[in-house]
């Protein structure tokens, strides 16, 4: 029987545990993918081992117990690790960063296919807690050797992930903003989502407040008061959300397990609805490799979490005996992922002219690249291209090069480059 490429996977990649989930097309919700036959076990610690006797690696659990009994060289800490740029050494030989996440990638993915034996993956999305370049990198590489490129594989962190979430339940939940509680090694968080109806697409923006310095994840092992815990808890909550209409309230992260903030949740429940759960993430990232794969029918939103452009980029073109407008980036596109390439050709011109358009203000700031520095020719004699890349959020950073004009004139390779900054 041959495999075919529909499921749609979410993917959610920390410190301590991962989890894995993939979109039911029979119950159309994202499904978590159990980590044994135990159907209450999807948190897969984030941990790789190597069998001292045979070499074989091990993961999870497994790989838990056996450095447990000296049988295994455990290998933990993977994101932290990778983003602090630390070595990795097996039995004395060092391994490549890449090389370790493609073992644990390859062992969490093989789960699959347990619930689907004959299908493959179409969309991946990997949620990871805070968005670092190197780990970023890092993940496409490992996946890579998966055969999972970069058309079938997206990143995202786990503010865009929540609200992928959030937005993807009934509606009602949020028809005022969203706030999350994410308890995890990291200390508290705490993530708005606001919903600006006023603005035609809708945008979703999310503020962030770290309360780590005030409910740090070692308060839950120094105090044996569960009492105390809860009062410092619905505090901060209390603070929070003072003044605001935030009507829904999720909780997630594994600092919230067992009972102790029940309490506290029933009063937050006041002209609320809380929810509580661990799985919160990579359901969010689930929804949105569906979002990806154009499946079912999706509410007209920009996304402007941290992680994504503010503003349209766009040129002007001679199309079809006219001129029209050229988008080259679209408005809540994912920075990282911006990797923008066209090629055109010049009629008689010495600059290019790029358009950033703010989505607020509508105002358009016009930025040119000068063509003085590219070899001399006549009309419709010269072929670029255009590439537009970022190296953040804010910064756009355009390269024209010289493409030649086939057999008449060879390229010279030469390459012009501007920055932009569009925070103004």
């Amino acid at each position: 029987m041959t495999e075919e490429r529909n499921l749609l996977v979410g993917f959610d990649f920390c410190n301590d545990f991962s989890q894995i989930s993939c979109y039911s097309r029979k119950s159309f919700e994202p499904e978590s993918i159990c980590y044994t036959n135990d159907d209450t076990k999807y948190m897969i610690p984030t941990v790789l081992g190597v069998r001292k006797d045979t070499k074989e690696w091990l993961f999870g659990e497994d790989a838990i117990a056996k450095a447990k009994l000296d049988q295994a060289v455990l290998i933990d800490q993977l994101v932290d690790r990778i983003c602090s740029h630390e070595e990795f050494y097996v039995f004395d030989v060092k391994v490549a960063p890449e090389i370790i996440l493609e073992k644990f990638f390859r062992k969490c993915i093989s789960l699959l296919k347990r619930y689907y034996p004959n299908d493959m993956v179409a969309k991946l999305v990997v949620t990871i807690p805070v968005l670092d370049m190197t780990l970023i990198k890092t993940i496409y590489k490992s996946l890579e050797a998966l055969a999972l490129e970069k058309d079938r594989v997206s990143i995202q962190s786990h503010s865009q992930s929540a609200v992928n979430f959030a937005l993807s339940q009934s509606r009602d939940l949020w028809m005022n903003d969203v706030g999350i509680f994410d308890f995890e090694d990291r200390g508290l968080q705490y993530y708005q989502i606001k919903v600006d109806r006023k603005h035609i697409p809708m945008v979703i923006t999310v503020t962030h407040k770290d309360l780590s310095d005030t409910l740090g994840f070692d308060l839950l092992e120094d105090l044996n008061d569960r009492e105390s815990l809860s009062y410092i808890f619905e505090n901060i909550a209390k603070s929070v959300l003072y003044k605001q209409l935030v009507t829904t309230l999720y909780m997630t992260g594994k600092g919230f397990e067992g009972s102790w903030a029940d309490e506290v949740f029933k009063r937050l429940c006041t002209g609320r609805r809380v929810f509580k759960g661990q799985n919160l993430y990579t359901k969010g990232a689930c929804y949105y490799a569906r979002q990806l794969s154009g499946e079912g029918k999706t509410e007209e939103f920009i996304y402007l979490t941290e992680e994504m452009v503010a503003s349209s980029i766009g040129i002007t073109v001679y199309k079809d005996a006219h001129l029209s407008s050229y988008t080259l980036v679209n408005t809540g596109t994912l920075w990282y992922e911006v990797n923008c390439e066209v090629q055109l050709i010049v009629d008689d011109m010495d600059k290019i002219e790029i358009s950033v358009q703010d989505l607020y203000s509508k105002e358009v700031h016009k930025h040119e690249i000068s063509l003085e520095g590219f070899e001399k020719r006549p009309p419709k004699m010269t072929r670029i291209e255009l590439r537009v890349t970022f190296d953040d959020p804010n910064t756009c950073v355009v390269a024209v090069k010289d493409m030649g004009f086939g057999e008449y004139f060879p390229s010279t390779n030469q390459v012009l480059e501007q920055t932009i900054i569009l925070s103004y």
